[in-house]
């Protein structure tokens, strides 16, 4: 009896943890390149989708998106992903999307912004996504590439204050 009473806690348990915790890892994953020839800025975001639609506050088929979810998602990260070139903010349309079921992972590309980068110029990225929700649990990563000022460069977010500016 004592053997079947442990087994029984042993599968409530194992239950309980795959149920409550899908993924330990809360994270972003983020690239914002400048393309000096067409001098544009294009945005694109990776992020498990439980993740993001717990954050969203609502469930959605992000394997065929309505104009509503693209509006919410738009409306989320421009709420939520500040990113400034000379004062001016990147705004966020919504431009398609894929999703990787196997990783639980939505990739979301936006659509290029005209921007002129020059010497002097500042970017200011503050990328709040998810904090929300997770809060120190929580770590957003960009790589940013801007030729002819530099290839990449990397940075986290790990609270939601943290913000990165680059004088180009």
């Amino acid at each position: 009896m004592k053997r079947i009473l442990h087994i029984g806690f042993l599968l409530v348990g194992i239950t309980f943890s795959f149920s409550s915790f899908s993924h330990p890892l809360k994270v972003t994953a983020s690239l914002i390149e400048y393309d000096e020839s067409q001098k544009n800025i294009r945005v694109e975001c990776k992020v498990f989708v439980d993740d993001f639609l717990q954050s969203i506050g609502r469930p959605m088929n992000v394997n065929s998106l309505n104009k509503k979810d693209i509006a919410d998602i738009e409306s989320y990260f421009n709420e939520y992903y500040i990113i400034k070139i000379k004062g001016k903010k990147f705004t966020f349309k919504y431009d398609r999307s894929y999703f990787e079921k196997a990783f639980n992972v939505l990739t979301i590309k936006f659509s290029e912004s005209s921007f002129t980068v020059n010497k002097g110029d500042n970017i200011d990225v503050k990328n709040a996504l998810l904090f929300d929700v997770f809060g120190f649990l929580q770590s957003n990563r960009m790589e940013l590439r801007f030729p002819p000022f530099f290839q990449s460069k990397y940075f986290e977010t790990t609270k939601v204050e943290d913000s990165y500016t680059y004088t180009f």
